[in-house]
C-alpha cells in the first residue's frame, strides 16, 4: 500500500503544492517529483533539431508588441 498521508506530506512542504495539485498528479508525475525511478533522458541534438524545424521561432514569437495594431477602420 502507498504512503500516502507521507506523499502528500512531502509534496505540500516541500513543493507546496495544494491537496488538489497533489490528486491531479500522475504518478509518474509524483515520481518525478520524489526523486524515484529513473532519470529522464535528455533531448537528443537530432531531436531539438528536428523540433527546430517543424516548429519554428518566427519574428512575432511571443512579443506583445508585434501584435498588429487596429486602426479605427477595422
Amino acid at each position: 500500500m502507498l504512503p500516502w498521508t507521507e506523499l502528500l506530506r512531502i509534496t505540500a512542504t516541500r513543493w507546496a503544492w495544494t491537496p488538489a495539485e497533489f490528486w491531479a498528479a500522475t504518478p509518474r508525475e509524483l515520481e518525478a517529483v520524489l526523486g524515484f525511478g529513473c532519470p529522464a533522458d535528455g533531448l537528443k541534438r537530432s531531436e531539438l533539431n528536428q523540433l527546430i524545424r517543424t516548429h519554428p521561432d518566427t519574428a512575432t514569437c511571443g512579443r506583445a508588441g508585434d501584435q498588429k495594431e487596429e486602426s479605427p477602420d477595422d
